[in-house]
């Protein structure tokens, strides 16, 4: 396969790392065009579906804006209750391209620790507010354990790799692709 042509909808250096990382693992050889715009949906998406639309709004406008793009991507990491009303992190990857085909894939889902429960319960901007999980004094368990949580709502990456990863895999391996 040629080098492909990737408009990426975000210009976040960790979300570009992460693609570049997904690539890498897959060996797609490619070129990256990211294009700063804006996802459509709340800075902070509290449901799957309005995650998944962030994702394709970023997905399409980046295709649109990079006319010798093969492809656009959009990434998009939100949040949504569960059936116990409790909040899970997760992320929506939608691929566009030419030929008019689209893919949207979502990530595996994280349960969020009581305190992230909290904010996004009182409606504050989570990453504004993640040091306190740190922090936070006379908490049960083990601090490597809490800190490798708090890694990971911080930096998203598990969830990013594993949507690009589900979505890049699905589009590469179309029958009309490969």
């Amino acid at each position: 396969m040629s080098n492909l042509k990737i408009a990426i909808g975000t210009t976040s250096v960790p979300k570009i790392k992460y693609l570049e990382e997904v690539l890498n693992e897959l060996k797609i050889k490619s070129k990256l065009f990211p294009v700063d715009i804006p996802s459509g949906v709340s800075e902070q998406p509290k449901t799957s579906r309005e995650t998944k639309r962030g994702s394709i709004n970023r997905a399409s406008i980046a295709f649109k804006k990079v006319k010798e793009g093969d492809c656009g991507i959009g990434i998009e990491v939100g949040y949504h209750k569960n059936k116990n009303n409790q909040y899970e992190m997760f992320c929506w990857v939608t691929i566009f391209d030419k030929s008019g085909y689209k893919i949207s894939s979502q990530s595996h889902k994280f349960l969020l620790p009581k305190y992230h429960q909290e904010i996004l319960n009182k409606d504050i901007y989570l990453g504004d507010n993640l040091d306190g999980y740190i922090k936070e004094k006379n908490v049960n368990g083990n601090k490597h354990i809490r800190n490798n949580i708090d890694t990971i709502i911080r930096h998203r990456k598990p969830f990013i790799e594993n949507a690009l990863r589900n979505s890049l895999v699905r589009y590469i391996q179309r029958e009309d692709f490969v």
